[in-house]
């Protein structure tokens, strides 16, 4: 016992080196600056516009425009004429970004019954979602600007302009959700989008570890006096699979962690805010997390068997890739209910898919195929498991020969 807690240490002390370690840490921390990137996305197009108005009209209707823009934006520059140029700048500098100017034959050609014209002059300092969103809420003032117009000159009341009350009811999955259609399908892509993202990070980071390790002792001809030490090779599988299992149940914590704290940033909205998830439900996903990671570190030990160094080993890894990225563009634009009987086996299949669609079946109540798939993991991590014990048995550590397969993925490596 006190050798097999040798080679624990051994293990754990490898894989917590710095260069193992670090993106572990990296990804969660990138994931909550990004949630909180895109809360305060949200929370600064809430805010209301800056803008400047030039009413070369001067008219009741051009007032109309200027008196809207008044009440509904932070109206910092209001000239009856001069330079659109001076204007603009002006509004810039009290950090607007958009003029709208009103012509002199704005009233006029209402009155007339023709479309009045406006023109809008956007500044754009900022090449990013806040700059371009920002800059859309102009014409968003200018609609109701012309909703208030539209009163003006025709007398109608709101209710002869709008006359019907859209109330919705949206049934998600048998779930009744008080928001349209498009608030839901907000909610999903605001709080939802990166789950995939995250999961297969993790898989492919910690089966990279693994491999990396495998390979480093490979180079470095300690693997083979490991395997010569009158030490059972049960005991060294077991050691190398729990030291990389501990370091996974840290990854596992981080990663569902981040992910939770990146949901909680993107909030939701009105009766779509019901779709969450709970306390119960985040363990759930670190439990289907947790052992996909231990079937992954276990498929990259048997793979690290056979790589000849590092960069053999990344070559490898592509294999343990395909199979997280696979999983995760599949559910990203698609639901897996949707597909055919034959793409959806497919999927489910892949032991990393169910960690992936965890979250969105845990926000319908939909727990039986998350147990089912945290099931299926765990046979998938005791078959890798198996399997990682037969290698480290055979001759192939020592003699470095397995056959067929060996000659394939030497060639792979090339």
């Amino acid at each position: 016992m006190r050798a097999f807690t040798r080679l624990l240490w051994k293990e754990a002390r490898e894989l917590l080196r710095p260069r193992y370690i670090l993106p572990i840490l990296l990804v969660p921390v990138l994931f909550i600056a990004l949630g909180q990137g895109l809360g305060g996305v949200e929370a600064q197009l809430n805010d209301q516009p800056v803008v400047g108005v030039v009413n070369e009209d001067g008219d009741r209707y051009g007032e109309r425009v200027v008196k809207t823009l008044a009440n509904e934006s932070n109206l910092v520059y209001n000239a009856t004429g001069g330079s659109v140029d001076a204007a603009l700048a002006n509004t810039t500098d009290e950090g607007g970004s958009a003029v709208i100017r009103v012509p002199e034959n704005f009233t006029e050609r209402i009155e007339a019954d023709r479309r009045g014209q406006v023109h809008l002059y956007t500044n754009v300092e900022s090449v990013s979602i806040v700059g371009i969103a920002s800059s859309a809420q102009v014409d968003d003032l200018v609609d109701r600007a012309a909703h208030n117009v539209t009163v003006a000159a025709t007398g109608a009341t709101e209710v002869e302009l709008d006359p019907i009350e859209r109330d919705h009811t949206t049934y998600v999955k048998g779930r009744e959700v008080a928001a349209s259609p498009g608030s839901v399908s907000a909610t999903f892509t605001s709080q939802f989008i990166f789950v995939p993202v995250v999961i297969m990070v993790a898989i492919v980071f910690s089966g990279q570890m693994v491999m990396n390790s495998m390979a480093s002792e490979k180079e470095n001809k300690t693997l083979e006096t490991l395997l010569s030490m009158p030490v059972d090779r049960h005991h060294i599988v077991a050691a190398k699979l729990l030291g990389g299992s501990l370091i996974g149940l840290v990854a596992t914590a981080f990663y569902t962690g981040g992910l939770a704290f990146t949901q909680l940033s993107v909030g939701g909205f009105g009766g779509a805010s019901t779709l969450s998830l709970g306390g119960g439900d985040y363990l759930l996903i670190a439990v289907s997390l947790f052992f996909s990671l231990v079937g992954a570190l276990a498929v990259a030990l048997c793979l690290g068997l056979f790589a000849d160094s590092q960069q053999g080993a990344q070559m490898l890894l592509l294999p343990l890739s395909g199979l997280a990225i696979v999983p995760m563009f599949a559910t990203m634009f698609t639901d897996i209910d949707t597909l055919g009987l034959g793409a959806k086996a497919l999927l489910l299949a892949i032991p990393f898919t169910h960690p992936i669609i965890a979250p969105k079946r845990l926000l319908f109540d939909d727990t039986g195929i998350v147990y089912a798939g945290i099931a299926y993991e765990i046979l998938f991590a005791l078959g890798t498991v198996w399997l990682a014990v037969k290698l480290f048995a055979s001759d192939r550590p020592i003699t470095g020969n397995a056959g067929w397969l060996d000659r394939l993925l030497r060639l792979v490596q090339q």
